[in-house]
Parts: structure tokens; sequence; C-alpha cells
């Protein structure tokens, strides 16, 4: 951390720094930030300083609005700080700067937390009040809708090219997607996502969410596309998790009321394989040969019991 200029940066906020507080753990992807580190004001208040990549600040900018948006809205969500001048980042020799109020969440114990059902009523309640006040938010944060089909074979010509093996091992999931999911997706009804909703990015109070994290992938998606990014990563801790607790709990939840259409339902099992595609590709990113093998085993798992999954999530 360069931490003389992020102390100096700090006074754009108005926190001058009493500690570093490198005894809190920090939640969320390190990925998203340079460097990011705790900070305890003057007046014992906790805030995340973290120094941005320059090339990501329009992004960051964007997110930022979209964060202090919903917050005012209720949601909950430590959005970016202002500075007093107006600005969301600061810009020090070293680069560019953000300040955020710190949430400290209570520590998950994984794959155990999977098992809690009402952390499945509490992340029903939260993606139900986000779509709500969605419908009020700046047209700009609902920009063209991610087209996964697209990643999906653009991934695929990638890895024939330079993994030819696992290419081959996705073969028949592949062809299955192209069947079921790819004609239908340009037609799903959308909405505004998070774009990235795992366990791993919600910060858990005693009984509920303290705050949810990591709004990098927002955008219009879907009307199922976080639901399906939670389900397929709690049965990825554990695939006794795609049939008790957390995550089926939230399907039944939301499907017992106008979340989504019924094509959309009819086709969760199909959006959490083809979103796996994305995990596989960091996991390939990453050299990482055993998450790799556990990936590929767990999209067949998804397709090969499919019926299994929609009578245990109640549709």
């Amino acid at each position: 951390m360069q931490r003389s200029d992020g102390v100096r940066a700090l006074g754009a906020w108005g926190v001058r720094c009493a500690a570093f507080r490198e005894d809190l753990y920090l939640a969320g992807s390190p990925e998203r930030c340079l460097e990011r580190t705790v900070v305890e004001g003057g007046d014992g208040a906790l805030f995340l300083l973290e120094r941005i990549d320059g090339t990501v600040a329009p992004r960051k900018r964007e997110m930022g609005r979209l964060m202090r948006a919903l917050a005012r809205d209720g949601l909950p969500v430590a959005a970016p700080l202002m500075t007093s001048a107006g600005e969301a980042l600061v810009a020090r020799e070293t680069g560019l700067w953000q300040l955020t109020p710190f949430v400290q969440g209570i520590s998950l114990d994984r794959p155990g937390y999977t098992r809690e059902a009402w952390r499945g009523h509490s992340l029903a309640i939260f993606l139900e009040n986000l779509r709500a006040v969605s419908h009020g938010l700046d047209a700009s944060f609902l920009r063209d809708s991610f087209n996964l089909p697209a990643y999906i074979e653009t991934l695929t010509h990638t890895l024939e090219d330079r993994h030819p093996r696992v290419a081959e091992a996705l073969a028949e999931a592949t062809a299955y997607l192209r069947g079921r999911l790819f004609p239908c997706w340009q037609d799903l009804p959308t909405a505004l996502a998070h774009g990235d909703v795992h366990g791993m990015n919600i910060l858990w109070g005693e009984n509920g969410i303290a705050s949810v994290i990591d709004w990098e992938f927002f955008g219009r998606k879907p009307l199922l596309y976080d639901v399906a990014n939670m389900v397929g990563c709690c049965g990825m801790e554990t695939p006794d998790a795609l049939l008790h607790g957390l995550a089926p709990t939230q399907t039944r939840a939301l499907h017992s009321t106008d979340f989504a259409d019924t094509t959309s339902w009819n086709l969760l099992p199909e959006c959490i394989m083809a979103l796996r595609y994305a995990w596989l590709s960091e996991w390939l990113r990453k050299a990482d040969a055993e998450m790799i093998n556990l990936e590929l085993s767990y999209i067949y798992l998804l397709m090969d019991n499919r019926e299994k999954l929609v009578e245990a999530w109640g549709f």
C-alpha cells in the first residue's frame, strides 16, 4: 500500500487516518483494485481505502453512482463516498483512490452456510427489493444485455485452439445449451442485475444481509441471472446445496411471486449451466487444474440431474 499517498488522499473526504486496521478481514475479490486496506478515522469510523487502476475509472464511477442510488433507496449497499468537491475518485501520484464505509460481515462456515434456509429468504428479499427500486433508476444503468451464448461460443473457439481436451469434454454440454438455451436467450425478459451474486459477495449479519459488495458486473441481464449464479455457486460448494438450504429456499420464495416469467423459470437449470462456463474460464486463466476438472464434472452433474433439481425447487 502506498500509505503516504493514501493518507494524503483521505484529506479529500475530510478523514484523518488514526490507524491502518490490518487485523480486519477484507471480503470480496482483491482483483477489483490495485490494493486496498481498512483505515480507522480519528472518530473511530472504519473505511475501505482502495487504489484504482485508471483504465477502469469510468466503470468505477458508474458503479459508485449506482450504489449510491441503491443505498438512498434503502438497500444494504455500502456506497463509495463523494468528496466535498463532488468527486468519486481522488487523483494522487500513485493513482486514483476510492473511499467506502467499511462493513464487517460475520465469517461464513463453508459450506455450512449453504444449508441455512434463512439466508435464502434474506437473499430473495434483497433481489425483490433490487428489482423494485431499479424501476426508478436512471436508464443509463440498463444498457445492452450481456449475451451469454455469444460469450460461450467465443470461449468454445478459444478452447478448441488452446485447450482442445477441455473443448472436447464440454462438447455434449455445449450442444445441449445450443439446443435449449441459446435460441431463447435474446427473447428472455431482462432487468437490472448485480451480475456476480454468490456467498462471498454478501456480507452477512446475524439474521440478514449487512451489505452486498462487488458490483462491477451490474447491468441489464435476464430476470433470473442473479438467482442462477447464486444457486450454481452454492452447488459448487457442495452438490447437496442444490437440494437443501439456501439455494432452493431462495428459488422457491421467488417462484411464488411475479419475479420472473414461466419461460425464464423453465430455463433456470440451463442458465446455471451456462454461467458455469464463465467460472471455468476463470479457472483456465489461473491454470487451476483441480478446479477445471471439478467445474467440468459439475456442469454435467447439472445437466444430468436437471429434472431432479426442478422438482426440488418446486416448479
